[in-house]
């Protein structure tokens, strides 16, 4: 992971008056991720103002190309633990982050709440953790960061103050570049036959260096998706994810750019789940 200081956005967001002192002190983030994979964010945010009468919850929305989704986030204070709510409200409680500033083409907004609000002293610090799945297309795009708090139409207010002075009711954290490449080559082909339960088979050959080929089978039509993880259950690629006709089917995937080790691949359908273990040598 690469450590990046925050970058004050340039955007005119003023407030004559400090509302709440929310700022995101560091922004760790990886330079690059390939396609399909796990784009994982740790934010280091700092509540400078104390809140003794009415927990708001917090808020965080981040800025990524348009195929990407959020797949879930948390969060750890000295006040407690939690989790990032993806929020669709249109707009948002605290406003549209669209009218406040701009957004380049091909890029979104993922809006995200706490699931519940603290009291506390200032200078209040909190770390929150972001998981977003990475879409299919390749290039280098700048992720943003915004925090506030979750209070009625606060960025439109602060965005219909007129007085030239730094944010002080949120705070961005802008331009923090990742390149996405095209992911490890996956082959997968429908083989003959229609199976009567699901099935996942182990990977042949295993040990395998570098390419094993993963069979499977569904009985009837099914969304189905294969991934691997590591030791520690961290997904680290998806080799198959979609739409399935009843069938047996084998993808063979090529792993040049993973270390030796054991790994673990899954399948998740609508009806069946199985993990089996494999063993990569180089």
């Amino acid at each position: 992971m690469k450590l990046i200081k925050k970058t004050i956005l340039t955007t005119l967001l003023v407030i004559p008056f400090v509302l709440t002192g929310c700022l995101i002190e560091e922004v760790d983030q990886p330079s690059s991720v390939k396609t399909g994979e796990v784009f994982t964010a740790t934010l280091t945010i700092t509540d400078m103002n104390a809140e003794q009468s009415n927990a708001h919850k917090g808020v965080i929305a981040v800025l990524v190309p348009e195929d990407w989704t959020f797949i879930d986030g948390s969060y750890n204070t000295s006040m407690g633990t939690g989790i990032m709510e993806l929020d669709n409200t249109t707009p948002p409680v605290w406003g549209d982050v669209d009218t406040v500033i701009e957004r380049p083409d091909g890029m979104k907004w993922i809006n995200l709440t706490s699931d519940i609000g603290y009291l506390h002293d200032k200078n209040m610090v909190y770390e929150a953790t972001i998981n977003l799945r990475v879409g299919q297309k390749t290039g280098q795009y700048n992720i943003g960061y915004l925090t506030t708090v979750n209070t009625n139409s606060m960025l439109q207010f602060l965005n219909d103050q007129d007085v030239d002075q730094e944010l002080s009711g949120a705070d961005t954290s802008m331009y923090h570049p990742v390149t996405v490449t095209g992911a490890t080559a996956v082959i997968e082909n429908k083989l003959e036959g229609v199976p009567s339960q699901y099935k996942l088979e182990q990977n042949f050959p295993n040990p395998f260096n570098p390419s094993t080929t993963i069979r499977y089978s569904v009985p009837e039509g099914s969304n189905v998706k294969i991934a691997v993880y590591d030791v520690s259950g961290k997904e680290i690629k998806i080799l198959s994810d979609g739409y399935r006709n009843a069938g047996n089917y084998a993808l063979t995937f090529s792993a040049n750019d993973l270390s030796s080790g054991v790994y673990y691949y899954r399948i998740i359908t609508n009806s069946f789940t199985q993990t089996n273990k494999m063993l990569l040598l180089k």
